[in-house]
């Protein structure tokens, strides 16, 4: 390379450290950095400002490590929201508490609120421990085997709509209760009309045996006027299971012939019938009264023959 050549290139290289020289374009001890873009130059070494660093830290800043509660009671200049770790908390275990209120700035004048403690963190996620928790509350109850026994019992094949079936009871209980209530009056409806019955029943036996009373009676004064006329016999005789129509004419046959000019007299269940027929020298008397004849009903006739 010649001279020449040699001689132009220290020249341009000279020029060239001149310009790098310049104030613009190098970093003096004596500005300590205060020539450099902080920005850029914290962008490019990935570097946090002290603004940032403080928001990161800040909790650090409002948090105390004490040993026991007497320590944390010593504490001065506390604010509320502070946080005090306390790694004896009287029992041998940590406790972690948040100021609340503060008086003069002092621990012993603050109030603490115990936000954590060693017992919560080693036993709320134990299977017993989240048991009580959820029993612990009203209206919550355990769910055990004896249970899970009865519900293993239950099957159901299709999809059950339980309000259905609720209203279904509702309804059938509805009617059973209206059942019952019209049995209970169908019942008392019975036991009255027996007890009308009854009544009936027991007048029916009296005026019976005020007839048969009568009818002997009669029988004894036709006996005393007998004994002053011909010489005849009276008698009464009964028969039963006969039927008729109302206001028709019922027909029975005597063992004797009545004898003629004595009366014939029918009694229909103790009462003496009105209106009787009987054709002299016949067996034959019919009675007619104004309701049915039925088998039950007793038909005395008194007659002489």
């Amino acid at each position: 390379m010649s001279e020449f050549i040699k001689i132009k290139q220290i020249e341009g290289l000279s020029a060239d450290l001149a310009t790098r020289a310049l104030d613009a374009q190098v970093v003096k001890v004596a500005n300590n950095l205060s020539d450099v873009n902080a920005g850029t130059a914290r962008t490019n070494l990935s570097l946090y400002s002290k603004t940032e660093v403080d928001a990161l830290v800040v909790g650090a800043k409002n948090a105390f490590n004490v040993a026991d509660n007497t320590a944390k009671n010593a504490l001065t200049g506390l604010k509320v929201t502070d946080r005090v770790f306390v790694n004896d908390d009287g029992d041998t275990k940590w406790a972690l508490y948040i100021v609340t209120a503060v008086t003069t700035g002092t621990g012993s004048t603050s109030t603490f609120k115990k936000i954590a403690d060693e017992d919560l963190f080693t036993n709320a996620l134990t299977a017993a421990a989240v048991k009580a928790s959820y029993e612990s509350n009203a209206d919550t109850f355990a769910f055990n085997g004896t249970y899970k026994g009865k519900l293993d019992k239950i099957t159901v094949a299709a999809n059950v709509n339980l309000d259905t079936i609720k209203s279904t009871a509702d309804s059938a209980l509805a009617n059973a209760a209206t059942a019952q209530s019209t049995a209970n009056s169908a019942s008392t409806a019975a036991s009255s009309a027996q007890s009308t019955a009854n009544s009936a029943s027991t007048a029916a036996s009296t005026a019976q045996t005020t007839a048969n009373n009568a009818a002997t009676a009669a029988a004894t004064a036709q006996s005393t006027a007998n004994a002053k006329e011909d010489a005849f016999t009276e008698t009464l005789e009964t028969f039963t299971a006969l039927t008729g129509a109302a206001n028709t004419a019922v027909s029975v046959t005597l063992t004797q012939t009545p004898k003629a000019g004595f009366n014939i007299h029918v009694f229909f269940n103790g009462v003496r019938v009105k209106t009787t027929s009987n054709t002299g020298g016949s067996r034959n008397v019919t009675f007619t009264v104004p309701y049915a004849t039925e088998p039950a009903d007793d038909i005395v006739v008194n007659y002489t023959y």
